[in-house]
């Protein structure tokens, strides 16, 4: 009887904690805005919709939220279980998300709004898929953890894709023991965005400077990313961020955060001050960035893509006159009107696999 007061007590208090609890509307920890309380409607009863919003809203606003899923976490780890919220802790403490079978009805449509492009657009478009950690990093995972394949996944796109396609996987495959995705966060370091910039040379047509080249330079050494963040794994270290390229000085960066030409960075190290690290290369999340490098003879080149292409874009600033990138989540107008608008010369799209397969959002905004 004690036990079951106990229990009642604890239940009941954390249930006047959360009514007394202001909502948070942005985690900075997990990079995302959380859910808010759902306006009921009829409708979206019937359909269960608002009962699927209030879930959400409850885990999202639950108080000490970040606690239990850290506690959740060692629990797990205790039974002998290293997954946690789809997230397995890998060896050496690489947190790895799991990568399950896709919708393929969704990737079909993807990759025809794609061969849309390479078909309609009148310059060449190449296509490049940027596998996961979850493909790359395989041997790290717990054994016998669930993992569909990436390489199987991305011959199927490829092989149905009218668009010029270009290798990632086998360039970072060959340097798979080298420190080629961050540990705690789904993107690739910079070396491994170097190793797709030489993958992209090869078929773009220009030549790569040497690694050696580079003076690399470290600009932080405690980023937790999104991985971490979503996991409760809280004990694991965190990763150094580097850079690889300094802009020369006659680079014009210009950006359009909501439809308005501002001045855009090509490293806004003011995000090294914030949880969301990853986002200094070029500012982060935007519909639309256009770079006028200050080379008249390399041509422009117009890149559809999502985050992953935010480190790599720096490596391409000396081989192109004008770089223009879109990311179509965000970005609603005619990609083939701006491809003719802006003499576009080629068109790169560049996505990380996960979001290719997954991302209903994605392609391609109206022609």
């Amino acid at each position: 009887m004690i036990q079951i007061i106990i229990f009642c007590a604890f239940i009941s208090g954390f249930f006047v904690l959360n009514l007394a609890m202001p909502d948070k509307e942005f985690s900075e920890r997990e990079n995302r805005y959380l859910t808010s309380l759902p306006k009921f409607s009829l409708n979206a009863l019937a359909s269960g919709k608002f009962t699927r919003n209030v879930e959400d809203y409850i885990m999202d606003q639950f108080a000490f939220r970040d606690s239990w899923t850290a506690l959740k976490a060692r629990s797990e780890l205790a039974l002998g279980k290293k997954e946690n919220r789809d997230v397995y802790l890998g060896d050496g403490e690489v947190l790895i998300e799991r990568f399950d079978r896709p919708d393929y009805a969704l990737i079909d449509s993807n990759i025809a709004a794609v061969n849309s492009l390479a078909e309609d657009s009148g310059v060449p478009v190449y296509f490049a898929l940027v596998p996961g950690a979850a493909g790359i990093w395989s041997d790290n995972l717990p054994k016998n953890a669930p993992n569909y394949s990436q390489t199987e996944l991305i011959t199927y796109i490829y092989d149905n894709s009218e668009a010029i396609p270009i290798d990632m996987y086998g360039r970072l495959n060959e340097h798979k023991s080298e420190y080629i995705y961050y540990r705690t966060d789904h993107h690739w370091t910079t070396i491994g965005a170097y190793y797709g910039y030489q993958s992209l040379s090869e078929a773009l047509g220009f030549v790569p400077a040497e690694l050696s080249s580079f003076d690399r330079k470290t600009v932080s050494e405690d980023f937790y990313g999104a991985i971490y963040s979503a996991s409760g794994f809280s004990w694991v270290k965190p990763d150094s961020i580097e850079i690889f390229v300094e802009p020369d000085e006659g680079i014009e960066v210009v950006n359009y955060p909501s439809g308005s030409p501002v001045a855009g960075m090509i490293y806004d190290e003011s995000f090294l001050e914030k949880k969301d690290k990853y986002s200094m290369f070029m500012g982060g999340n935007t519909p639309q960035l256009q770079i006028k490098t200050g080379n008249a003879d390399g041509g422009n080149l117009l890149i559809l893509r999502d985050s992953y292409m935010d480190s790599l874009t720096p490596f391409l600033l000396s081989h192109f006159s004008e770089i223009h990138i879109l990311d179509l989540r965000y970005y609603k107008l005619s990609v083939f009107n701006y491809i003719e608008e802006n003499a576009i010369d080629n068109v790169l799209v560049c996505y990380s696999l996960k979001n290719f397969v997954t991302d209903a959002t994605v392609f391609l905004a109206g022609k």
